[in-house]
Protein backbone atom coordinates (compact mmCIF):
# COMPACT_ATOMS: atom_id res chain seq x y z
CA UNK A 1 0.00 0.00 0.00
CA UNK A 2 1.32 3.46 -0.83
CA UNK A 3 1.36 6.30 1.57
CA UNK A 4 -1.07 9.14 0.86
CA UNK A 5 1.64 11.81 1.30
CA UNK A 6 3.53 10.66 -1.84
CA UNK A 7 0.55 10.83 -4.19
CA UNK A 8 0.07 14.05 -6.17
CA UNK A 9 -3.37 15.51 -6.55
CA UNK A 10 -4.62 15.51 -10.17
CA UNK A 11 -5.50 19.23 -10.16
CA UNK A 12 -1.93 20.27 -9.30
CA UNK A 13 -0.37 18.19 -12.08
CA UNK A 14 -0.93 20.60 -15.05
CA UNK A 15 -1.02 23.92 -13.15
CA UNK A 16 2.60 25.04 -13.71
CA UNK A 17 2.50 24.09 -17.41
CA UNK A 18 -0.65 26.10 -18.03
CA UNK A 19 0.80 29.13 -16.26
CA UNK A 20 3.99 28.80 -18.31
CA UNK A 21 2.04 28.66 -21.61
CA UNK A 22 -0.08 31.64 -20.60
CA UNK A 23 3.08 33.64 -19.83
CA UNK A 24 4.63 32.64 -23.17
CA UNK A 25 1.52 33.62 -25.14
CA UNK A 26 1.20 36.95 -23.32
CA UNK A 27 4.90 37.69 -23.91
CA UNK A 28 4.56 37.00 -27.63
CA UNK A 29 1.44 39.16 -27.82
CA UNK A 30 3.31 42.01 -26.08
CA UNK A 31 6.26 41.71 -28.48
CA UNK A 32 3.97 41.78 -31.52
CA UNK A 33 2.12 44.83 -30.17
CA UNK A 34 5.41 46.64 -29.45
CA UNK A 35 6.71 45.86 -32.95
CA UNK A 36 3.57 47.24 -34.58
CA UNK A 37 3.58 50.32 -32.32
CA UNK A 38 7.26 51.01 -33.03
CA UNK A 39 6.83 50.60 -36.78
CA UNK A 40 3.90 53.03 -36.84
CA UNK A 41 5.74 55.67 -34.79
CA UNK A 42 9.10 55.36 -36.55
CA UNK A 43 10.50 58.89 -37.02
CA UNK A 44 12.29 57.81 -40.19
CA UNK A 45 9.14 56.32 -41.70
CA UNK A 46 8.79 57.68 -45.18
CA UNK A 47 6.54 57.48 -48.18
CA UNK A 48 9.10 56.54 -50.83
CA UNK A 49 6.41 55.98 -53.46
CA UNK A 50 5.18 59.58 -53.14
CA UNK A 51 8.46 61.36 -52.38
CA UNK A 52 10.85 59.33 -54.61
CA UNK A 53 13.47 59.20 -51.83
CA UNK A 54 13.35 57.92 -48.26
CA UNK A 55 13.34 60.40 -45.40
CA UNK A 56 16.62 59.11 -43.96
CA UNK A 57 18.38 59.28 -47.35
CA UNK A 58 16.96 62.78 -47.88
CA UNK A 59 18.33 63.92 -44.49
CA UNK A 60 21.77 62.42 -45.16
CA UNK A 61 21.91 63.92 -48.67
CA UNK A 62 20.82 67.29 -47.31
CA UNK A 63 23.56 67.18 -44.66
CA UNK A 64 26.14 66.30 -47.33
CA UNK A 65 25.01 69.22 -49.52
CA UNK A 66 25.13 71.65 -46.58
CA UNK A 67 28.59 70.37 -45.60
CA UNK A 68 29.78 70.85 -49.19
CA UNK A 69 28.49 74.43 -49.18
CA UNK A 70 30.19 75.12 -45.83
CA UNK A 71 33.44 73.63 -47.20
CA UNK A 72 33.20 75.85 -50.27
CA UNK A 73 32.80 78.94 -48.08
CA UNK A 74 35.62 77.85 -45.77
CA UNK A 75 38.02 77.43 -48.71
CA UNK A 76 37.19 80.90 -49.98
CA UNK A 77 38.04 82.31 -46.53
CA UNK A 78 41.12 80.11 -45.96
CA UNK A 79 39.57 78.72 -42.79
CA UNK A 80 38.32 75.40 -41.50
CA UNK A 81 34.73 75.22 -40.32
CA UNK A 82 33.12 72.36 -38.45
CA UNK A 83 29.42 71.62 -38.57
CA UNK A 84 27.22 70.07 -35.90
CA UNK A 85 23.61 69.04 -36.49
CA UNK A 86 20.85 68.46 -33.99
CA UNK A 87 19.49 65.00 -34.91
CA UNK A 88 16.06 65.65 -33.39
CA UNK A 89 15.67 68.89 -35.30
CA UNK A 90 16.64 67.15 -38.54
CA UNK A 91 14.12 64.33 -38.12
CA UNK A 92 11.28 66.56 -36.95
CA UNK A 93 12.09 69.21 -39.58
CA UNK A 94 12.00 66.84 -42.56
CA UNK A 95 8.38 66.76 -43.70
CA UNK A 96 6.61 65.84 -46.90
CA UNK A 97 6.02 68.76 -49.19
CA UNK A 98 2.96 70.58 -47.83
CA UNK A 99 1.44 70.83 -51.30
CA UNK A 100 -0.10 67.38 -51.98
CA UNK A 101 0.37 67.87 -55.74
CA UNK A 102 4.15 68.33 -55.35
CA UNK A 103 6.28 65.31 -54.52
CA UNK A 104 9.33 65.46 -52.29
CA UNK A 105 10.60 66.42 -48.87
CA UNK A 106 11.23 69.81 -47.30
CA UNK A 107 13.66 70.44 -44.42
CA UNK A 108 14.23 73.75 -42.67
CA UNK A 109 16.63 73.70 -39.71
CA UNK A 110 19.87 75.14 -38.33
CA UNK A 111 23.43 73.90 -38.23
CA UNK A 112 26.00 75.00 -35.66
CA UNK A 113 29.10 76.16 -37.56
CA UNK A 114 32.27 76.66 -35.57
CA UNK A 115 35.81 77.76 -36.33
CA UNK A 116 38.76 76.84 -34.17
CA UNK A 117 39.39 79.57 -31.62
CA UNK A 118 35.93 81.05 -32.09
CA UNK A 119 32.55 79.95 -30.79
CA UNK A 120 29.90 78.25 -32.82
CA UNK A 121 27.17 80.16 -34.57
CA UNK A 122 23.80 78.79 -35.70
CA UNK A 123 23.30 79.09 -39.43
CA UNK A 124 19.87 78.41 -40.99
CA UNK A 125 19.61 76.10 -43.95
CA UNK A 126 16.86 74.58 -46.06
CA UNK A 127 16.68 71.58 -48.35
CA UNK A 128 14.07 70.40 -50.78
CA UNK A 129 13.83 67.28 -52.93
CA UNK A 130 12.11 67.22 -56.27
CA UNK A 131 10.05 64.62 -58.13
CA UNK A 132 13.19 62.79 -59.26
CA UNK A 133 14.63 62.62 -55.72
CA UNK A 134 17.36 65.23 -56.28
CA UNK A 135 18.10 67.39 -53.24
CA UNK A 136 18.67 71.15 -53.47
CA UNK A 137 20.20 72.90 -50.44
CA UNK A 138 20.43 76.56 -49.47
CA UNK A 139 22.59 77.69 -46.56
CA UNK A 140 21.93 80.99 -44.80
CA UNK A 141 19.32 83.37 -46.11
CA UNK A 142 17.13 83.32 -43.02
CA UNK A 143 15.89 79.74 -43.37
CA UNK A 144 13.63 80.34 -46.33
CA UNK A 145 12.77 77.59 -48.77
CA UNK A 146 15.40 76.90 -51.41
CA UNK A 147 14.74 77.99 -54.95
CA UNK A 148 15.23 75.62 -57.84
Amino acid sequence: MSSPSNARPASNRFGPRIVLWVVIVLTLALLVWMSVFTARHNPYLSDVARNKISRSRFIETCKARVDAEVDRVSKSQNATFQTEYDPRALVSGAVSNPDPKVEGWVLISQVAVSRQGLGSQPVPFACQSDAQGAVVAQVGGGGSQPQQ
